[in-house]
């Protein structure tokens, strides 16, 4: 693919050009270019992405790990420049690490009740990027979403005819067996669990509907039928029964559109537009609104109400909750997505142009936060950033807003605003 070429192969011959300039100064490609190399230099030789470069000199934990779900989003961005090869190392290193501790995995599945934050029969969220061992007991490891969103994206690969499994097919779909019963016994639809941001325990929206999606991509009822040009029957692999599709739909329904029982809006929601695409136009929608209208702020997305994480003042925490780019990103991509839906529907339900306008205003705004050697930071904390720059995950994001607003204006057939 020429293109991915371009990004990878000539990159130092590009960046050296690109020398004097600020990211903002940059061309649209330009900073595509130099956005994926900042995301390049956090992947490791096994295909994993540390979740930043800070290393814990100034205090606090190190980022410079693995992250599960960092690692399924950070790769996000390879598909976005045709580096499937790139996506699909990244998930066989997934699948490496669950083959690892599938004791774990086999092991909560007969326990058929919540398991705790750390729990001995709880994957952990976070991994030494060499040894692959388990990094720290102290916090909620218990998160449903990272299967969901592993089972999502690998059935979505291999629907596209991509070999994510590797050469023992057979172990690989045993081990896929036992998350899906380890999900329906521990009760995935109803049993608190961490959630996106490792904090709970509560049942949480953004992880019911990232289950839901995982088990629905594998169902193969045809509910995602329309995003493939050609039929792969993942149920001939792994059956799962339609009875867990309509328990988990109607938990999700009974939730939302609150994130938990004590939030009523969480940016983790996103998700359950993109990637996931498993709630109704209704549903989307108030879920926009309502993260639109509480949670977006100057350079980036609150995560919730009240949050505690680098909160500029813990004594007075509404209204000094960090900031995260991050929240620019996801936006601008569901609009880019809502805008090309609307376009292939001939606007006749939903025109384009708010869309459109959104997620060009968004990925601005993005920009506009971004570092001027184009990084994109964790969060930002009373106006400053923190140490975790850029986050890799975030990075991926910027590149999958850019791409995904750049197949927009294709589709309009407009030139990309510069």
């Amino acid at each position: 693919m020429p293109f991915r070429r371009s990004l990878i192969g000539e990159r130092t011959i590009l960046l050296n050009e690109l020398a004097g300039r600020t990211f903002g100064e940059l061309a649209p490609k330009e900073k595509l270019l130099v956005a994926y190399r900042h995301l390049e230099d956090l992947r490791q030789l096994n295909g994993g992405y540390v979740a930043s470069p800070y290393k814990g000199e100034g205090g606090g934990d190190r980022y410079n790990v693995f992250w599960l779900r960092d690692i399924m989003y950070a790769t996000y961005a390879n598909e976005y420049i045709g580096a499937y090869d790139r996506m699909i190392e990244s998930y066989r290193l997934i699948l490496r690490i669950f083959q690892k501790y599938r004791h774990k995995i086999s092991g909560g599945a007969r326990k058929r009740h919540y398991l705790g934050s750390c729990a001995d029969e709880v994957i952990h969220a976070r991994v030494h990027p060499v040894t692959l061992e388990e990094i720290t007991r102290d916090w909620g490891h218990h998160q449903l979403d990272i299967f969901g969103l592993f089972l999502y994206k690998a059935g979505d690969l291999m629907k596209k005819g991509h070999k994510v499994i590797g050469t023992d097919e057979t172990e690989a779909l045993l081990l896929f067996r036992d998350i899906v019963l380890y999900l329906t016994t521990v009760r995935w639809h109803s049993d608190p669990d961490f959630g996106v941001w490792e904090e709970g325990p509560e049942t949480h929206s953004s992880s019911v509907g990232s289950v839901l999606a995982g088990l629905t991509m594998w169902h193969d009822d045809g509910y995602y039928h329309h995003k493939y040009s050609r039929r792969v029957d993942l149920h001939s692999y792994l059956p799962v029964p339609q009875e867990f599709l309509e328990t988990g739909k109607e938990a999700l329904d009974k939730i939302l559109p609150a994130e938990s029982a004590l939030r009523p809006f969480d940016m983790a929601q996103l998700s359950l537009i993109w990637p996931y695409n498993i709630v109704t136009e209704a549903q989307a929608a108030q879920i926009l609104r309502n993260i639109e209208t509480n949670l977006v702020r100057e350079k980036g997305v609150i995560r919730y109400p009240g949050d505690l994480y680098y909160n500029a003042d813990a004594n007075s925490a509404l209204g000094n909750e960090a900031q995260w780019p991050l929240g620019f990103a996801w936006l601008s991509i569901v609009y880019s997505k809502l805008a090309v839906k609307a376009v292939r529907m001939g606007g006749i339900f939903s025109p384009p142009a708010e869309f459109v306008e959104k997620a060009t205003r968004y990925l601005e705004k993005l920009e506009g936060v971004m570092t001027e050697d184009g990084r994109v930071p964790e969060l930002y904390s009373g106006g400053v950033m923190n140490r975790n720059v850029p986050l890799a995950w975030a990075q991926s994001f910027y590149v999958v807003a850019h791409q995904s607003l750049t197949h927009v204006y294709e589709l309009l057939k407009k030139p990309y605003p510069s």
